[in-house]
């Protein structure tokens, strides 16, 4: 039965959920009234997170000091009915693995593959993801509404143009793109989890990110992966859009879309 009021939400991942919380901190977004909390680790020691009885909690003390210093609140485990909502990010499901790989399989006729493998594919990426297969636990709680925004493409100006030349598809569409996220979200939805993919506004050269939205220091530190506030907000955006539009089991309609 629908929640009254704004939901609560929880942002669980790795580091990641760091470009979450600076679109928060620099005001690009504002949370809804049922408050947003954090909880996750970063680095090695979000590999301690395990899914047991039913709860995600930190398996070893590296795990544990991580998940306390990210969530502030001194929520020491994590289960379906803790929040009206949870939004995975990055979480070690990594776009690079399935969406890079697919992209130069659209490219010619030699890379078909049969809808079959397609699903099958597809099917490892998610399943091979302990996050995921937690993130499923949750979902089919009926407790809770579950959202994953798997890890993004590489930062641009990053990477070696000779890495690139030789793993990007530069010549990739946002048609292909698009389909290929597609199947990513009906896949996700036959477990009750709603994929926030990607904005297409941050992808340049067939599947990098944008340089903008990457984090302050990514050229400096040599950082592939990590993205900032103005890649967050449109995340959150996106997940306060769901929400209000489709509030579903255990989400609330009341929910507004900050500007």
């Amino acid at each position: 039965m629908p929640l009254r009021g704004s939901p609560s939400i929880c942002v669980f991942g790795d580091s990641h959920i760091a470009c979450i919380k600076h679109a928060l901190d620099e005001g690009l977004v504002t949370p809804p009234d049922g408050g947003l909390e954090f909880w996750g680790a970063s680095g090695p020691a979000f590999r301690g997170i395990h899914l047991k009885r039913g709860r995600l909690q930190p398996m070893h003390d590296e795990a544990r000091a991580q998940v306390q210093m990210i969530s502030e609140t001194g929520r020491e485990s994590l289960a379906a009915e803790d929040f009206d909502a949870f939004l995975f990010v990055g979480s070690r499901l990594r776009s690079q693995s399935y969406v890079v790989p697919m992209l130069w399989r659209l490219q010619d006729d030699s890379g078909f593959l049969s809808e079959a493998v397609r699903a099958a594919i597809l099917d490892r990426w998610l399943m091979g993801c302990r996050s995921y297969r937690a993130a499923c636990t949750f979902a089919g709680t009926g407790k809770t509404r579950v959202f994953f925004a798997p890890a993004s493409f590489m930062n641009d100006h990053v990477l070696d143009e000779k890495v690139i030349a030789r793993s990007i598809n530069q010549q990739a569409t946002a048609a292909q793109r698009a389909e290929l996220w597609d199947g990513i979200a009906r896949r996700m939805d036959q477990d009750g989890i709603g994929l926030i993919a990607q904005p297409e506004e941050t992808v340049t050269r067939g599947c990098l990110t944008r340089a903008e939205f990457a984090s302050s220091r990514a050229i400096e530190l040599q950082d592939p992966v990590h993205k900032n506030g103005a890649f967050g907000a449109l995340i959150l955006k996106e997940l306060f859009a769901r929400l209000a539009s489709d509030p579903g089991r255990a989400a609330s309609a009341a929910v507004d879309v900050p500007a």
